[in-house]
């Protein structure tokens, strides 16, 4: 017997195209999305086990070919075919971000069940443009960034999730900006604004004083000492040169944990010349900021506490799927400086008070996804100690290959390392000085072509160095040897 709430829904299920009823057909999204979830782990565990290559490389015009399909009038393939084509195309065409070998970009591997909660996150769909637009995933949001305040050494701070650092530092640099200039309403300043930088910042702040309308120009560099570290110093040259000719400094930029090396700024240093020069210090911890999740690192950021904002990625040491940023201030109020701007559409409040819950008011993304969903979820499962055991082990590993190249005479290392970025160049005996560069460069392209290992080049002061980023905690020392004879293999075969 058919209920009567049933006999409606079957009523109105006769209205609607049966098209339309295929495309949100819950058992076939069961069923499909067990058999998705069964390949995305048994692909998963063959990365973590070594079983594939890291990358089955492709010559990118070649790839492009085989994409260059014609846009889809109808159907051209069933449940069944995509999932080959999941499998078999786009799997395989993929770096393998869980391999124990893939030791590039400072990329996570991530944490599964923050993987699901994407899930979560997408079929909810919640745009969290103001709070009745996504009531639970404002307050996972809140609840986040309460967190990561309290790890900073804030109580009473506030900020929001964006989706990446660009966009995280573009924000801290716009309310920063706004603290010395009205140029949000006048568009206007007739005085010279600048940002003071580290050599080794990313090129997300040059690119922020772009878009902000100052020029690149505008960001001064200032040096960094043998271990890649801001010279403070040569800060506070620059800043008594830019008051002598008059600019104003709308900010300092601190890195923790630069992408070229993994250096970590004197924070504690440059955040008291900084707050006794009443001199906004923006720290940019995309990467190291996590370093605050394990007692055994988190002295590397002492004086983080001194900034004023700060941006800390959780696609990175977080452990979480890209993308995911926060940029939290330590004066709440500064939070709501970066975009000043009313729509009634959307923010109908009389006061900052009830308008607090409206995350619009603090990021340039309107529609934005539930990021803080795996965030608290990973929290809440495995905790402090959990995420500090990962922290713990990246660094570790990091440590550990530096000692093992040192060892090596026909190794240079770049520095110790203080996060987990190793920096090296391979030496071979009787090849000319000139042509190191160019033998570094060689050697990467014929190591990532060949699929065994994933790791990355960077130019410090017209020398090229092999860059490796440990990431991944199924990394080992008999992984890390394997890399090492691969490059006298490599030696040998050329």
């Amino acid at each position: 017997m058919v209920s009567q709430e049933d006999g409606l829904t079957l009523m109105n299920e006769k209205n609607i195209d049966q098209k339309i009823l295929q495309m949100f057909d819950m058992e076939e999204f069961r069923t499909n999305g067990h058999t998705i979830i069964d390949l995305l782990a048994k692909h998963i565990q063959n990365n973590i086990r070594g079983h594939s290559k890291v990358l089955n490389w492709q010559e990118p015009e070649q790839a492009d070919l085989n994409w260059n399909e014609p846009l889809p009038e109808e159907s051209t393939i069933d449940i069944k075919e995509f999932i080959k084509q999941l499998e078999n195309n786009i799997l395989e065409g993929s770096l393998a971000i869980h391999h124990p070998h893939n030791l590039g970009h400072q990329v996570a591997t991530p944490i599964p069940i923050a993987a699901l909660c994407d899930l979560v996150a997408s079929l909810t769909n919640q745009a969290m443009a103001v709070y009745e637009t996504g009531p639970s995933a404002t307050m996972l949001e809140r609840q986040v960034i309460r967190w990561l305040s309290q790890l900073i050494g804030w109580m009473n701070a506030e900020g929001v999730l964006t989706s990446g650092g660009a966009l995280a530092n573009l924000t801290a640099l716009l309310a920063a900006r706004q603290q010395k200039s009205d140029i949000w309403k006048t568009g206007k300043d007739d005085r010279k604004l600048c940002i003071l930088a580290s050599e080794h910042s990313h090129y997300s702040i040059s690119r922020a004083a772009g878009i902000m309308g100052l020029g690149t120009d505008s960001v001064i560099t200032i040096k960094t000492d043998i271990q890649g570290k801001m010279d403070v110093n040569d800060l506070k040259q620059a800043h008594k040169t830019c008051v002598n000719n008059k600019q104003t400094i709308i900010a300092v930029v601190a890195t923790a944990g630069c992408t070229p090396t993994g250096s970590i700024d004197p924070l504690l240093e440059i955040g008291h010349y900084c707050n006794s020069n009443d001199i906004w210090l923006h720290v940019d911890g995309a990467h190291g900021a996590s370093a605050l999740l394990s007692s055994s690192h988190r002295d590397k950021l002492r004086g983080i506490e001194l900034a004023d904002s700060v941006v800390w990625d959780g696609h990175k040491l977080l452990y979480m799927p890209a993308a995911v940023s926060a940029v939290i201030f330590r004066d709440a109020k500064a939070s709501f400086s970066a975009f000043s701007q009313d729509a009634s559409y959307l923010f109908q409040g009389e006061s900052n008070e009830s308008e607090l819950f409206n995350v619009s008011y603090r990021t340039l993304e309107c529609t934005k996804k539930m990021m803080g969903l795996k965030l608290w979820a990973t929290f809440s499962l495995f905790g402090l100690e959990g995420l500090g055991l990962l922290v713990d082990k990246s660094f570790e590993n990091a440590r550990l290959f530096a000692a093992m190249l040192s060892k090596h005479p026909q190794f240079s290392v770049l520095m110790e390392p203080q996060t987990n970025i190793v920096c090296f160049r391979h030496m071979p005996k009787g090849l000319a000085y000139e042509k190191l560069n160019d033998h570094q460069l060689g050697l990467r392209k014929r190591i990532i072509e060949s699929g065994e290992f994933h790791l990355t080049q960077v130019k410090l002061h017209d020398r090229i160095w092999l860059r490796t980023t440990l990431m991944n905690p199924f990394t080992t020392q008999d992984h890390l040897s394997s890399l090492i004879k691969t490059i006298f293999c490599d030696l040998q075969d050329h």
